[in-house]
């Protein structure tokens, strides 16, 4: 039953209110607001009482109506203890927040009873012996079910009792005190027998093992359908942009599978009756926490998902980032793992690469070759210029274009310098390096051109 309450304080608020502004103090100058015991003792003009008893007569009327509202509701869903739960669910909605509780404590009363009546079988059953205790065995098992069903009726109502505002904390504490399973140890085979009852039973483990199939069976087929949407992600962002990052194409495909398998555990916990919602509410408190915690790991984050969008580098480029040079063969959202020339693994946190200059060696498809060639002062720079220049021409991996170059470049110290610069695939940058050294150290010799080496000219005076 709900009951709207008007205190006595209340009545008097609205009686002073009514009282002249004359009669607000007394002889003695002090307010009536410090001397409301004193309130009656006022002199009150008869006009202002005959409002006042109007007032009073007032708050009587209303407050004898809500009762007789309240009082006059009867339980409908409890009529039939075997309604199915699927009706129970739509009579429950539209009723108000007093009308559940009468409700919810009328589906109390029903467990109330059928746990008496569990009670007073048991007690028969400490005097049973042979088939009188195997048969009120089997009455207990039977009265079980049928208390699990009404528990389940009541938690439907408890549940739109607390949609609507309700206060389910006593509620909860009954029910979990009479349908608990109490378990003897000294009086193991009974004890046994009702639990292979509760197996048994459709109300019982039939129902959890149905439970459980199902919540397999839901987690299995949103696995297939999160790896089916995972692969078609990653083939629509192929089409859409072929040369997206690998990062990128792992991220989102990953995001879909992990967000489509959440649904179905959400899902799964819901068929076999478990809310989602406070599961949610602890995740959230706990993000909350963690972002605290974590805050370095959340920056590596963050640079993790700026790498992904800018696309500075991606697996399999040659990259000098973080202080370290390698080959990127493993990225993720918090690090980047570098396998060096010397075939060492190196992993650097993204937030240290995204915060220093990135250098992407193999970032081109083709690459210029900067070298340097020295000869003597007495050598013919024409002649060697066109020797190197014919040496490009004729290596098979020295692009056409653009052109190379091969220019004398500085007057050093002791050689007069020429650069020479061919273009090649980025894949073939060292074996072109390795071979026009090698090939101009050879056409230089057969020519008669020399590579001087480092020297000085002293002079030596001779003081008289």
């Amino acid at each position: 039953m709900v009951f709207l309450v008007f205190t006595p304080d209340s009545f008097i608020i609205m009686l002073q209110g009514i009282v002249s502004k004359e009669n607000e103090v007394d002889s003695r100058g002090r307010s009536t607001d410090h001397h409301l015991a004193h309130i009656m003792t006022l002199p009150i003009p008869t006009q202002r009482l005959n409002q006042a008893t109007m007032a009073l007569l007032l708050w009587a009327a209303m407050s004898s109506f809500i009762f007789l509202q309240a009082a006059d509701y009867q339980s409908q869903t409890t009529k039939d203890p075997d309604i199915s739960v699927e009706f129970l669910k739509l009579r429950v909605i539209p009723l108000e927040k007093f009308e559940l509780q009468v409700e919810t404590e009328a589906w109390q009363e029903l467990l109330k009873s059928k746990a008496t009546e569990i009670i007073e079988l048991e007690i028969q059953e400490i005097s049973a012996e042979g088939k009188e205790e195997d048969q009120i065995n089997q009455r207990v098992a039977e009265k079980v079910r049928e208390r699990t069903l009404i528990a389940d009726r009541m938690t439907i109502v408890m549940n739109a009792f607390q949609t609507k505002g309700g206060d389910l904390a006593e509620y909860k504490d009954y029910m979990a005190s009479v349908t608990g399973i109490q378990v003897d140890i000294k009086e193991i085979g009974k004890t046994s027998s009702r639990v292979v009852s509760w197996l048994k039973s459709e109300e019982g483990g039939i129902r959890w093992a149905m439970n459980l199939l199902w919540f397999v069976v839901t987690l299995i087929v949103f696995r297939f359908i999160a790896l089916l949407l995972g692969n078609i992600t990653r083939k629509a962002l192929e089409r859409a942009a072929g040369n997206s990052s690998e990062l990128l194409k792992n991220f989102f495909t990953h995001a879909v599978r992990k967000l489509i398998f959440l649904v179905g555990l959400i899902v799964a916990l819901d068929l076999i009756g478990i809310k989602s919602g406070p599961f949610l509410a602890a995740f959230g408190a706990a993000g909350f926490i963690l972002g605290f915690a974590l805050q370095d790991t959340l920056a590596n984050l963050a640079a993790g998902i700026m790498i992904l969008f800018h696309r500075p580098y991606d697996i399999g480029n040659f990259v000098t980032a973080g202080g370290v040079t390698g080959k990127v063969t493993r990225m993720n959202l918090a690090a980047t793992t570098f396998l060096t020339g010397d075939n060492q693994q190196v992993i650097v946190p993204n937030g240290s690469i995204w915060g220093d200059v990135i250098t992407n060696v193999t970032g081109s498809e083709t690459r210029r070759v900067d070298m340097s060639f020295g000869i003597s002062y007495d050598d013919d720079t024409d002649k060697a210029e066109s020797l190197i220049l014919d040496i490009l021409k004729q290596h098979p991996k020295v692009l056409k274009h653009p052109a190379p170059t091969v220019k004398t470049h500085e007057l050093g110290d002791f050689s007069v310098n020429l650069i020479c610069r061919p273009w090649v695939k980025t894949a073939d940058y060292w074996t072109v390096h390795w071979d026009i050294i090698k090939q101009v150290k050879k056409r230089f010799d057969v020519e008669g051109l020399s590579f001087p080496y480092p020297q000085h000219d002293v002079h030596v005076s001779q003081v008289s």
